[in-house]
């Protein structure tokens, strides 16, 4: 799928590609809204802040962290959706802790860590936190399920940020930019089998949910 497609799953779940970053994802929400959406779930990857935090590490927070005026501002899951999802999934490796909105990718272990002194959030993303505020203000349901692509050890090599476009990856720019970085590929290749324990994990969440309905009215 490519970004800003929907796939229909069923007559009661829709699935929007987002593309990184707040805009794009407040953007679809809107979008799904418009559309009849009665509920939002935020489901991708997400870094790891706290240092313990491994790959693949299911994130099902309670609250999430935006940045605003210096400080950060709280908005919360819905708290009925979250505690039935903590039921369903606790056969996995499963972690309840707030998450964080990042405006940027977090690139280096140094920015991961400076994060998790500020707020001690566990984990940050782009995309859910604003939601989840978005959410609030529409009374809409929200909740968000995030693996850990990336721990806080992780740096992301500057060949794969060189190579974003229109918020997504572009295969043939990283490949581009690995030709003339090669000692880019290392890393890549760590962070690579670090994505594919966050897939994995997700795979086997969806096959745990999919099947459900949670009955909103």
């Amino acid at each position: 799928m490519q970004v800003g497609q929907t796939l229909t799953l069923s007559p009661e779940i829709s699935v929007r590609v987002t593309g990184m970053g707040a805009s794009r994802s407040l953007k679809a929400a809107e979008a799904l809204h418009q559309q009849g959406a009665r509920a939002l779930l935020s489901w991708g990857c997400a870094a790891a802040l706290a240092p313990k935090v491994g790959a693949g590490t299911l994130i099902l927070p309670k609250r999430f962290l935006v940045p605003d005026s210096g400080g950060y501002k709280v908005c919360s899951a819905d708290p009925h959706w979250q505690a039935e999802l903590h039921k369903i999934l606790a056969g996995l490796p499963l972690l309840v802790s707030d998450l964080v909105g990042s405006d940027r990718v977090l690139a280096t272990p140094t920015q991961k860590q400076a994060l998790f002194k500020a707020t001690g959030a566990a984990a940050a993303d782009m995309e859910s936190a604003f939601l989840a505020c978005w959410s609030a203000k529409r009374q809409i349901p929200f909740a968000a399920l995030r693996a850990i692509s990336d721990t806080a050890s992780t740096a992301i090599p500057s060949a794969i940020l060189a190579s974003a476009l229109q918020g997504s990856i572009s295969p043939w720019r990283l490949f581009g930019q690995l030709l003339f970085h090669p000692q880019a590929i290392p890393a890549l290749f760590t962070l690579g089998l670090q994505f594919r324990t966050a897939l994995r994990l997700l795979t086997q969440a969806a096959k745990l949910l999919l099947p459900l309905r949670f009955g909103w009215p």
